[in-house]
C-alpha cells in the first residue's frame, strides 16, 4: 500500500507498547501552509488545514494501544470520535481537497473500525503486527478440531434439523458456546500477554468457529412457549 494512503499497515514492534502506528519522522510539512505539522494530525497546527491520512495500523488509526483486550464499546466510541470530527456537513465550508482529504480519513478509521470489531479477526492483525522473524514463540494453542467443539457442532445441527426444536437442548448449546467464546478469548489474551504467539494460530480459528456456531444458533427458532 503507498505510503500516506491511509491503510492498516504498520511497522512491526510487540503488542502492549503504547499507541502504535508512529509515523516515521515525526513531523512534516502542511500542503497548505508549509509549516510543521505532525503526521498523525488530523488538522494543520498552524493553518487548520486537514491533512492527508497518515500510514498507521488499525489501532494507532482509532488511537488505541496495540493489545488484543480492546472492548466494542471503546471501539465504537472511538470511531464515533473520529465520525463527528470528520463529519461531512461540519466540513462542507471547506475546499475541494480538504472534503476530499476528510473522505479518505472517514475511510481510513472505518476500515480500521472494521478491523479490529471482530476479535478472531483482531486477533490474526495483531499477530501480523507483531509477528518476529522465524516460528512464533511458544506452544501451539488449543485450534478447532477438538472433542469439545466438535460435540458443539453436532448440537447445533442437531436443533437445526430438529421440529419441534427442544428449549433445554438449545439453552445447553447456547451456554456452551458462550462458554467456549469466553474461555477461548481468555486464552487469546493469555497468549499475547505471555508473548506464547504459536498458540494464536490455532485459538483464532477456534474462535471463529465459535462465533459461528453462535450466529448458527441465532437462527434456530426457538419452542412456542405457552
Amino acid at each position: 500500500m503507498a505510503e500516506g494512503s491511509g491503510g492498516n499497515k504498520a511497522p512491526q514492534n510487540g503488542a502492549g507498547q503504547g499507541v502504535s502506528g508512529v509515523v516515521p519522522g515525526g513531523m512534516g510539512d502542511c500542503w497548505a501552509c508549509g509549516k510543521p505539522v505532525s503526521g498523525r494530525a488530523l488538522f494543520c497546527h498552524n493553518c487548520g488545514s486537514i491533512q492527508p491520512p497518515a500510514d498507521l495500523d488499525a489501532f494507532a488509526r482509532l488511537n488505541l494501544e496495540r493489545r488484543f483486550d480492546v472492548e466494542r464499546a471503546v471501539l465504537d466510541r472511538q470511531r464515533a470520535g473520529f465520525t463527528r470530527i470528520l463529519d461531512p456537513e461540519r466540513l462542507k465550508s471547506r475546499g475541494p481537497q480538504e472534503r476530499a482529504l476528510a473522505d479518505r480519513h472517514r475511510q481510513a478509521v472505518e476500515q480500521a473500525y472494521t478491523t479490529l470489531r471482530d476479535p478472531a479477526a483482531r486477533a490474526r492483525y495483531l499477530l501480523d503486527l507483531v509477528r518476529p522473524d522465524g516460528d512464533l514463540p511458544g506452544t501451539p494453542g488449543k485450534g478447532p478440531e477438538d472433542a469439545d467443539m466438535a460435540d458443539l457442532a453436532a448440537q447445533v445441527a442437531e436443533l437445526h434439523a430438529a421440529n419441534p426444536v427442544d428449549e433445554e437442548e438449545l439453552e445447553q448449546a447456547t451456554l456452551g458456546v458462550i462458554g467456549a467464546i469466553a474461555g477461548t478469548l481468555v486464552d487469546l489474551s493469555a497468549a499475547f500477554h505471555n508473548d506464547n504467539l504459536a498458540a494464536v494460530p490455532a485459538l483464532a480459528e477456534r474462535l471463529a468457529l465459535c462465533q459461528q456456531l453462535g450466529e448458527a444458533l441465532g437462527a434456530v427458532t426457538p419452542p412456542d412457549v405457552d
